[in-house]
């Protein structure tokens, strides 16, 4: 696997392409319905957009819209081992996080995006949910880590759909209200409880916003 660059956050043109081209597609083929997209802010950048994690394509499927801008993404380093596939996922700002190896690059980059007024999305589960009725499972950490680390506001985002995600099946993503920085009630030095709870809280209004269309 080609080592990701760190260093820098790139500008890919390719972006633009697939948002333009495939997104009708796949809002036609997975049977995407939008619902609270006034909540995206418009203008704003330096947030952290948290998505439930229900297959590969979440990332995707939440930056379709005309109104919500790039995403920057964690997605595992397996996926980046595929050269043709990592070409494909760097282009579109995803990046490689190393789970379970204590490599805090991902996180690290996360907080670089946030600092340079970039959007980052993140899966607070960290893993995609096994439950065979699709329900959003507990948060790790990083998340609150990187809000932490950087103030931002949080924007909660969750795929509805009863079971695995399939073609033609209808799928509904849901966009809340913004969970402003303050409101995670970490203290400037805060302890890992305050940390876990505030990841928790995230979780808590992705799961919310699943119920209510679930």
């Amino acid at each position: 696997m080609k080592e990701f660059d760190y260093s820098a956050v790139p500008h890919y043109k390719f972006y633009g392409f697939v948002k333009k081209v495939f997104g009708p597609v796949l809002k036609r083929l997975y049977n995407v319905e939008y619902k609270g997209l006034e909540n995206v802010p418009a203008g704003e950048s330096g947030y952290i957009v948290a998505i439930n994690h229900t297959c590969m394509l979440d990332p995707v499927f939440v930056s379709m819209p005309k109104k919500v801008p790039p995403l920057h993404f964690m997605a595992k380093s397996e996926l980046f081992e595929n050269p043709v596939v990592a070409w494909v996922i760097t282009h579109v700002y995803g990046f490689p996080v190393h789970r379970g190896k204590g490599d805090t690059s991902a996180i690290d980059y996360g907080i670089k995006l946030i600092r340079e007024g970039h959007i980052m999305a993140i899966c607070p589960e960290g893993r995609r949910v096994k439950d065979k009725n699709g329900v959003p499972q507990h948060a790790k950490a990083g998340v609150a880590v990187i809000a932490h680390a950087t103030g931002a506001d949080v924007l909660p985002v969750a795929i509805c759909s009863r079971g695995p995600i399939k073609p033609f099946k209808k799928v509904v993503v849901s966009y809340g209200k913004m969970i402003k920085n303050e409101d995670l009630q970490m203290t400037d030095d805060a302890k890992p409880s305050q940390i876990k709870a505030a990841a928790n809280m995230v979780m808590k209004e992705i799961l919310d916003l699943w119920e209510a269309e679930v």
